[in-house]
């Protein structure tokens, strides 16, 4: 089953729900910015529109990123106003900028827009396949435990500004670690309902898939703060590097 989500749908609100302004994006672009080496490459999987790229190409980085939406690229590019980001379109999981990084990230559970599990093998395949010789591929995941526990349809109302909410309706499908998401734009116009089908996976699930594509964890966090991970922790920040012996085989 393929992924439902329109996110060229989203566009317009994508900046609502997740605001380039957060605090969230500065202690992203710190914690990737920390990992690069001074005048690095980093690639971001999932790029967007930019809201990540952008301030992470003003600390002297060389920033790409790579997307399958061309209604995102598009607001990437009216805000990219310097030109800074280098953006590609294509499906991660599947496609390559035929380059290579020194960090390779993909934020905010991106890594489950794949909808089944080799995909998401593949998708970390390509990450390693685009790493530089001691570079670093950087997850960020939420923890599936609240969801998996989930019985039937939650509803819950998200605020977008003063004229606007979203409406989510969520679905989870436990025996194949689905779940889907309807989210309605309430604006005063026509209703915008889209639907986005993801599949999370576990911590341990997502260290099998990197070994599979050979990475190994190198350190686990609870947020892009480097805060200490624990059992409660409602999200990962993941990091991992090639094992030795994918070193060798790509020398």
């Amino acid at each position: 089953m393929e992924s439902l989500v329109t996110y060229d749908a989203l566009a317009d609100v994508y900046d609502l729900m997740y605001p380039a302004a957060s605090p969230d994006i500065a202690d992203t672009v710190d914690f990737i910015a920390k990992l690069a080496p001074a005048s690095g490459r980093v690639l971001e999987i999932g790029v967007g529109n930019g809201r990540i790229a952008i301030p992470l190409s003003g600390r002297g980085l060389t920033v790409h990123g790579i997307d399958g939406s061309e209604q995102m690229l598009r607001k990437l590019a009216e805000r990219d106003t310097e030109n800074k980001v280098v953006a590609t379109k294509g499906d991660f999981t599947t496609s390559t900028t035929g380059e290579t990084y020194d960090v390779v990230f993909v934020a905010l559970n991106t890594f489950f827009a794949p909808t089944s599990a080799e995909k998401q093998v593949e998708c970390m395949c390509r990450m390693r396949e685009q790493l530089a010789p001691g570079g670093r591929v950087v997850v960020e995941a939420f923890d599936p435990l609240p969801f998996h526990r989930s019985e039937g349809e939650k509803t819950s109302t998200r605020y977008l500004s003063p004229q606007a909410i979203m409406i989510d309706s969520t679905h989870v499908m436990r025996d194949r670690q689905l779940m889907l998401v309807i989210h309605t734009v309430l604006d005063g116009g026509t209703p915008r309902p889209t639907q986005e089908l993801i599949r999370y996976a576990w911590p341990s699930e997502i260290d099998l898939m990197a070994r599979l594509a050979g990475l190994k964890l190198v350190d686990r966090f609870a947020g892009w703060k480097g805060e200490a991970f624990g059992p409660d922790s409602p999200r990962h920040v993941s990091v991992y590097e090639a094992t030795e012996d994918s070193e060798n085989v790509n020398a």
